[in-house]
């Protein structure tokens, strides 16, 4: 086979071999491809108008239109002009393009179905929804009446006062909100802390100080740290005893035999009673040192006690 060319110089179309020599092409196709290349760059003349009286028949037409759609050689998009009336524009390459999906525009009729229960992101994600920890149980013992019937006003404010405070926990922590059932539970627990000597906003300030930044459970997240700081239970002070002989209160932590001032140890001075919130040790201490001063061996100052020889 020889190919003969000749120089031209006017009508003249320049097309890549790669058209020509397309295998997936069929020659109807790439006919047709090279009929529209040969167009001005701007036609009003449709692609019907184009193919009319064609030996290959509108529809083998039709079907190579389809084939350069597929490789990217030709484009139809759907436009609407101001008027509301659609009509083809079509782009025509010599290279291959490929153009972005158009959006499916909906039509009317009935809406297509849709299958329950089935996730279209694959498997649900258990984490999502963990379970909810279990509450650690309240001690029995805690806001029931331990004696007689009086005490029982007083834990009932108690546990007002805790549910009050815990009510009020969302408001400053809107991670902290508790259902009504909740607070309900956990009002014992804070109760214990209120009957144990701390102030409500000691208890506020130990809930919500500290938080982790995601609170599943923000019953769980209170009722462990209700039972894990517990504070410990106040000691009370026993009762001082009385000295047998002027019934005056012994040193802490004797509890028979005399005072020191029955004893001759330390003396009081007549008249002077002890002050209200002292000792009877320190009231005689200070008796003592009242009377070296206003016998004038001791000069008091800023700074202390000096002893004056003479």
């Amino acid at each position: 086979m020889q190919i003969q060319r000749s120089k031209h110089t006017s009508g003249f179309t320049v097309l890549p071999n790669a058209i020509l020599q397309h295998r997936k092409l069929s020659l109807t196709a790439r006919g047709l491809l090279v009929l529209l290349l040969s167009l001005p760059e701007v036609t009003d003349a449709t692609v019907k108008e184009l193919t009319e009286g064609v030996d290959e028949g509108q529809k083998r037409v039709t079907n190579a239109m389809k084939e350069l759609q597929a490789e990217g050689y030709v484009i139809c998009t759907r436009v609407q002009n101001e008027r509301g009336h659609w009509s083809t524009h079509v782009q025509v390459f010599d290279l291959p393009q490929f153009a972005e999906p158009e959006a499916e525009t909906p039509k009317p009729g009935r809406p297509k179905r849709r299958l329950v229960g089935i996730n279209p992101f694959g498997e649900k994600n258990q984490v999502k929804n963990p379970p909810t920890p279990k509450v650690p149980e309240v001690p029995a013992e805690v806001g029931q009446d331990q004696g007689a019937g009086e005490d029982a006003p007083q834990s009932n404010k108690e546990i007002g006062r805790a549910a009050a405070v815990l009510s009020r926990l969302g408001s400053a922590v809107p991670s902290l909100t508790l259902l009504a059932n909740d607070v309900m539970t956990l009002a014992p627990l804070a109760a214990e802390w209120l009957e144990r000597g701390v102030s409500e906003l000691q208890l506020r300030n130990e809930l919500v100080e500290g938080l982790p930044a995601t609170i599943k459970s923000p019953r769980a997240l209170l009722a462990d740290r209700l039972t894990r700081k517990m504070p410990a239970v106040p000691v009370k002070a026993e009762p001082l005893a009385e000295c047998p002989e002027c019934n005056n209160y012994l040193p802490r932590g004797q509890k028979t035999g005399i005072c020191g001032q029955c004893a001759g140890v330390a003396a009081a001075p007549a008249g002077a009673p002890a002050e209200v919130g002292q000792t009877s040790e320190s009231a005689s201490l200070l008796a003592a040192i009242r009377m070296r001063r206003e016998a004038g061996t001791v000069k008091g100052s800023r700074r202390g006690f000096t002893t004056v020889t003479a």
